[in-house]
C-alpha cells in the first residue's frame, strides 16, 4: 500500500516537473555532476600514478599502490556507470511524462471536436425547423382563393387582404385598385 502511495506521489510530482519544464534542467544537471565526480578521481588516480613514478624510478609499485589504483579504477568506473543509469532513468521518465501530457491533450481536443460538431447538428436542425413553421404558418394560417396573380395563389389575410407569395417567400400584397 505504501509503494502504491509513493508510485502516485512521484508521478504527480514528474508530472509537475514536465509541466513547468524544471525536469530537462534536472536531467541535465544530475549527469554532469556525476561526470565532474569520475573525472575528479581519474585525475586523484593519474596523481597517485606520477608521486608513485616519481619516487620509485627504476624499481617495481608495490602491491599498495596497485591495490590504490585498482581501486581507484573501479571508483571512476562506478560513478560513470551510475550516471549512465540516472541518465538513462530520468530520460525514460520525462519520455513518460511527456507521452502522458500528449494523450491528454489528443483526449481534450477531440472531445472539443465532437462537442461542436454535435452543436453544429443541433443548430442546423433548428433552422431547418424555422424556415418549415414559418412556410406552414403562412400557408395554413390564410386561406388560398382559386385566384392567380403573376402565376401566384392568391391567398386571403385574416382582415381581408389579398397577396401571394414571392420567391424569395415574402408576401406581397395586392392592391384593390385594378
Amino acid at each position: 500500500m505504501k509503494s502504491i502511495n509513493r508510485f502516485k506521489k512521484i508521478t504527480a510530482a514528474l508530472a509537475l516537473i514536465a509541466t513547468f519544464g524544471l525536469g530537462q534542467s534536472y536531467a541535465q544537471t544530475a549527469p554532469k555532476k556525476m561526470e565532474k565526480e569520475a573525472k575528479k578521481t581519474e585525475q586523484k588516480v593519474k596523481e597517485v600514478k606520477t608521486k608513485a613514478s616519481g619516487t620509485e624510478t627504476k624499481a617495481a609499485p608495490t602491491k599498495a599502490m596497485e591495490k590504490k589504483d585498482a581501486v581507484a579504477k573501479e571508483k571512476s568506473t562506478q560513478a560513470k556507470k551510475a550516471t549512465e543509469t540516472k541518465a538513462a532513468q530520468v530520460e525514460t521518465k520525462e519520455k513518460a511524462v511527456k507521452k502522458e501530457a500528449t494523450k491528454a491533450a489528443e483526449t481534450k481536443t477531440a472531445q472539443v471536436e465532437t462537442k461542436e460538431k454535435a452543436v453544429k447538428k443541433d443548430v442546423t436542425k433548428a433552422q431547418k425547423q424555422v424556415s418549415a413553421v414559418k412556410k406552414d404558418a403562412a400557408a395554413t394560417a390564410d386561406k388560398a382563393t382559386s385566384e392567380k396573380y403573376n402565376g401566384h395563389t392568391v391567398y386571403l389575410g385574416p382582415k381581408g387582404g389579398k397577396y401571394y407569395i414571392n420567391g424569395n417567400g415574402n408576401k406581397t400584397y395586392i392592391s384593390d385598385k385594378k
